[in-house]
């Protein structure tokens, strides 16, 4: 199994989990080098604009040297066909050539807590830099010199969230 499907499959299984145990679908990034050294960052607290979170993300991957990752987080998407807004759980595994990218239909109570994800379909393609869920090591980012100490001192501010481990894979 490649390293992409695994990373898609354990995302996949582990908002399941989230969801059924905890009630939860927090915004995440997990990112593996190429010696199998992984991380998973919980994103919730992160207070960027989507552009610059986007640039952020591409951050700490460079400095981890992440030949792969994961990300996962809910979106609300509008259906003007019935005039509904829907929460998608949407789970990406990718690298520079290669992504998969699933959605789920979350469905709440009216309490607000989670009651069940419905699978929507998965899709995948050589071609991330044309999805933005799948894009972060596809395209060319470059960070000024501020735009570095700032991105530095918020991954330096985080790393007491983020949890390291250790996979067994061939590079």
């Amino acid at each position: 199994m490649s390293l992409l499907q695994e990373l898609f499959e354990e995302y996949t299984e582990w908002y399941s989990r989230l969801a059924h145990d905890n009630g939860v679908l927090p915004r995440s990034l997990s990112g593996v080098d190429d010696s199998g050294f992984q991380f998973i960052y919980p994103l919730d607290t992160l207070e960027l604009h989507h552009m610059a979170r986007n640039k952020y993300i591409r951050y700490i991957l460079d400095e981890h040297k992440a030949v792969a990752y994961a990300y996962g987080g809910v979106a609300l998407r509008g259906d003007s066909d019935i005039g509904e807004v829907r929460e998608i759980l949407d789970i990406v595994a990718a690298d520079a050539r290669h992504y998969i990218l699933g959605h789920w239909r979350v469905y709440r109570s009216d309490e607000g807590g989670i009651e069940g994800l419905e699978y929507l379909g998965t899709s995948e393609g050589d071609d991330p830099e044309q999805h933005p869920a799948a894009w972060y090591l596809a395209g060319a980012i470059r960070f000024n010199e501020s735009e570095k100490l700032k991105y530095g001192a918020i991954w330096n501010d985080s790393k007491s969230s983020v949890t390291y481990s250790g996979r067994n894979r061939e590079t």
